[in-house]
């Protein structure tokens, strides 16, 4: 197998964030959803409601900062992006924190095969203040 039909079967976290803001830039709610684990969900059940709650708003661009391995099964990716959110476009940067997970949700080290990247935190980061000439 070759390294693209590699990271296609077993995408990186980068990969797996940038099809889940993908998702959110399309307005696909039940794709996210079913991106997420259950146990980010109160009921345990993935609602497409709760997700249109929580990712309020329009995605209309992003990039990825940086990216850094915290442990076997986890890593914390950066990115800055531009929503539309009240009638007017917000920027922001966030942290997620992308777990590598089995079919039950449960962390396994990334060279594991069969499990998934999913979005399993997000913090808010602050925004650099603008530059003054």
């Amino acid at each position: 197998m070759n390294d693209m039909q590699t990271s296609a079967v077993n995408p990186s976290p980068q990969q797996a964030l940038m099809a889940f803001l993908t998702h959110w830039q399309g307005q696909e709610y039940r794709a996210m959803a079913l991106s997420m684990p259950a146990r980010v969900f109160p009921s345990g059940r993935r609602s497409v409601r709760q997700v249109r709650r929580v990712y309020p708003g329009s995605l209309r661009e992003f990039s990825i900062l940086a990216a850094r391995d915290t442990d076997p099964a986890a890593t914390n990716i950066d990115v800055q992006m531009l929503w539309r959110e009240r009638g007017g476009l917000e920027m922001g940067r966030v942290r997620y924190r992308m777990v590598y997970v089995n079919e039950h949700d449960q962390p396994i080290a990334r060279h594991h095969e069969g499990g998934v990247w999913k979005p399993f935190a997000t913090y808010t980061l602050p925004v650099p203040r603008p530059l003054r000439a």
